[in-house]
């Protein structure tokens, strides 16, 4: 039946309704009062049970065949009377005939292992959102009054807990638009309240679950079918009988303007999540209805702003003292691998613990590249070291002017003779150029460039460090050429950086330069 009476505005001063209690951390929630018509209707509840064990054992024996009770006692082993107690329960419920077979409704409990009772009424509020008429999925039995302790246009000063524990907080009252505001509040149909109704109840029950989950410990589990009843057609019964009569849904007095308080706060790594203004848990729909109130209302995206940056700033905290906290013990497990000496060189003993970090991050992506990208630079470090410290002999550089093909040679010859087992052609580089390189000021001296002449100062010399690392590594030229690729994703020279071995590779790698870099220092 439409409502005939004139339109009404939404007034400044509308009661104030709490319904959940705030989130404990004050200054990671935010508050908030969402405008709201409260209707009084008469609405419908629909009381499910579930079948215990024996009801269903018993009404699946009816349904082969076996319907006396003696026979079924025998089967599982239950007294003769308490089988035909429960099959004359059944019989008063309409789940089975008076020839113990299976009536339709019999059939449908025992498919969903749920059973309909009665229908009763009871008087709730149903709430409305100004101007367009959505009906909000919740509804209460009482209108229960938050504890407002100052008000202005804008905001609610609200307080929650006793006396001994006070603890207050300000609600910004989110408005309607204007024209909203005047429209005055449509008069819900009758199948709409019977479908709160039952939303209401579906998102009570899932809560209940996921608390017990919650307080157990217990991974998240998918919801048992009678927990999570369809929509389907208002005039039935969640068993699919007769359901309520919409006729029976009536409107108890005129909508009543009140300010929902609600809340939301910054979740781990700073994103919002808004509670259920009912105390259910969490809602997509208010979450929704918060972030679009925040679009249009500079002051509440500005709290939200605060909190999120304050629960992010705290997480970036927590995550550098626990870097700092693992950079102490992994720089005590690697004195204990490289020994004391290593403290000596500051920028290797911080290479090989951002590696190590990184190792410890896991699998990404992101870590791995870093992994190789810290590898490859002790090796850069590595190599100018030795260049320095065993300049290259001339002659062998005046010898490799003549050719590519002679250049090339002399490089494989000294890596063939220290003992390295092949030279990818990354290493082929002109000797005399590298050289060139290696005595202008200031000039960044590539793995490519100097390796090639380690190789040529190693050939002659025996105490050569680079002896020492063909001996350990044979393949130290191509796993080098790898690791280099490594260091992109978009060109990783054949080994997958998904991989979860390739960290602990690129670690080994790194191990073997840090052994050589100690005594270079």
């Amino acid at each position: 039946m439409a409502d005939s009476s004139p339109p009404r505005a939404f007034p400044a001063n509308a009661r104030v309704v709490q319904f959940a209690d705030p989130p404990r951390d004050r200054d990671a929630r935010v508050c908030v009062a969402f405008p709201a018509w409260a209707h009084r209707v008469t609405a419908p509840v629909m009381p499910r049970r579930r079948l215990d064990l024996f009801e269903r054992v018993v009404l699946g024996l009816c349904q082969a065949g076996i319907r006396e009770p003696a026979s079924i006692a025998e089967r599982i082993r239950l007294h003769p009377r308490l089988c035909s107690h429960i099959m004359d329960q059944a019989v008063d419920q309409g789940l089975l005939d008076l020839h113990g077979e299976l009536t339709h409704k019999g059939r449908r409990a025992l498919r969903t292992g749920a059973l309909a009772e009665e229908v009763t009424w009871s008087v709730c509020h149903v709430f409305q959102a100004p101007g367009s008429g959505e009906l909000w999925p919740r509804t209460a039995e009482q209108l229960t009054n938050a504890h407002v302790i100052g008000r202005d246009a804008a905001t609610v000063r609200l307080q929650f807990g006793t006396r001994g524990r006070p603890d207050t907080a300000e609600a910004l009252v989110l408005r309607p638009p204007e024209d909203e505001a005047a429209a005055g509040p449509p008069r819900p149909g009758a199948a709409q309240i019977i479908e709160v109704a039952r939303l209401d109840r579906v998102a009570r029950r899932v809560h209940q679950v996921r608390e017990f989950e919650r307080r157990e410990k217990l991974a998240s589990a998918a919801l048992p079918d009678e927990m999570s009843e369809p929509a389907g057609d208002p005039r039935l019964a969640p068993d699919g009988t007769e359901g309520p009569e919409l006729s029976r849904v009536a409107f108890v007095d005129e909508p009543e303007p009140v300010l929902v308080v609600g809340f939301a706060e910054a979740a781990p790594g700073g994103a919002l999540r808004c509670h259920d203004p009912f105390g259910a848990g969490t809602n997509a729909m208010f979450q929704e209805l918060m972030e679009a109130s925040a679009r249009a209302d500079a002051e509440l995206a500005d709290r939200i702003r605060r909190v999120t940056t304050r629960e992010t700033e705290q997480v970036a905290h927590r995550y550098r003292e626990a870097k700092r906290d693992a950079r102490a013990g992994i720089e005590a497990a690697l004195v204990a691998e490289f020994g004391a000496g290593i403290r000596d060189d500051p920028g290797v003993l911080d290479l090989i613990s951002e590696i190590d970090l990184d190792t410890m991050e896991g699998e990404g992506p992101g870590a791995l590249e870093r992994v190789a990208q810290n590898s490859y630079r002790l090796y850069e470090i590595l190599f100018r070291k030795l260049v320095d410290a065993y300049p290259p002999p001339t002659e062998r550089l005046t010898n490799a002017r003549r050719t590519a093909e002679y250049n090339r040679a002399v490089i494989e010859e000294s890596a063939h003779r220290i003992g390295l087992r092949s030279v990818p052609a990354l290493f082929h580089t002109d000797l005399v150029g590298a050289a060139a390189r290696l005595n202008r000021p200031d000039a960044n001296l590539y793995v490519k460039d100097a390796a090639p002449l380690c190789l040529l100062a190693a050939h002659d010399n025996a105490d050569h460090p680079l002896r020492r690392l063909a001996a350990r590594r044979p393949d130290l030229l191509s796993a080098l050429a790898t690791l280099g690729g490594l260091r992109n994703r978009a060109a990783h020279a054949g080994r997958d950086p998904s991989t979860r071995h390739d960290a602990p590779w690129c670690r080994e790698l790194a191990a073997l330069a840090v052994r050589e870099l100690i005594p270079l220092r």
